[in-house]
């Protein structure tokens, strides 16, 4: 059942299209406002307009504090844009290995063969690095830890299954039982495939605005 659209306000999506730049800008902006009101004041003031040195203060103040909490709310913008495009790469990849790269064996020439292994280093990037830990990401962190442990738990697997299937020889019969099990329907490599469409609808649903984000997954098709 697809997921509702999560409604977004026009205020929210102009604040988190506003990078860096914006907010340097910005600050820079009230520091020579504020150095203007200053030299005017020393130049052409008298008493009467006193008032102009508590407004220069106060945009300064203002600057620095706005400007060190914006910044710091651009950079992890920055870094969480950077995550979105390593996870959707990554997913790209994971996708062409799970369509391609487990084919099932031939019942007439079965042989043991080597897996390709799912790659799993950007998720485990952006869980360690704590991008999406603001409020809002839960849904995808909780997808992440699911996703990661079922990539690790299938890669052991198939660890185990070349190292049974090279070191001795194993009956033809067996080979094909070993495949029939990954291949069958609810079997781990098809709850992998659920999770890698759950976690792609998740992107395309709610990160596809994300620059960059929704033109890595096209390549998905």
């Amino acid at each position: 059942m697809p997921r509702p659209p999560r409604p977004r306000g026009l205020p929210a999506r102009l604040l988190s299209r506003l990078n860096r730049q914006f907010f340097a800008a910005v600050t820079l902006a009230c520091l020579l406002t504020a150095l203007g009101i200053c030299v005017w004041w020393v130049t052409v003031a008298d008493e009467a307009n006193g008032h102009f040195e508590p407004a220069t203060s106060g945009l300064a103040l203002v600057a620095a504090v706005t400007g060190v909490y914006a910044e710091r709310r651009a950079a992890a913008r920055e870094r969480r844009t950077q995550a979105l495009h390593a996870l959707a790469d990554e997913l790209v990849k994971n996708t062409e290995l799970l369509g391609t790269g487990f084919a099932p064996l031939d019942p007439q020439a079965p042989r043991a063969r080597v897996h390709p292994r799912l790659v799993q280093s950007a998720t485990d990037a952006a869980l360690v690095s704590g991008v999406f830990s603001e409020p809002g990401h839960e849904e995808l962190v909780t997808l992440l830890h699911r996703w990661r442990d079922g990539v690790h738990d299938f890669n052991q697997r198939l660890d185990l299954v070349e190292v049974r299937t090279y070191i001795s020889e194993v009956p033809i019969t067996d080979l094909l039982d070993i495949d029939e099990s990954m291949q069958r329907p609810g079997g781990r490599l098809d709850g992998l495939r659920q999770l890698r469409a759950g976690l792609e609808e998740l992107l395309r649903e709610r990160y596809a605005e994300q620059p960059g984000v929704a033109a890595r997954l096209d390549r998905l098709g």
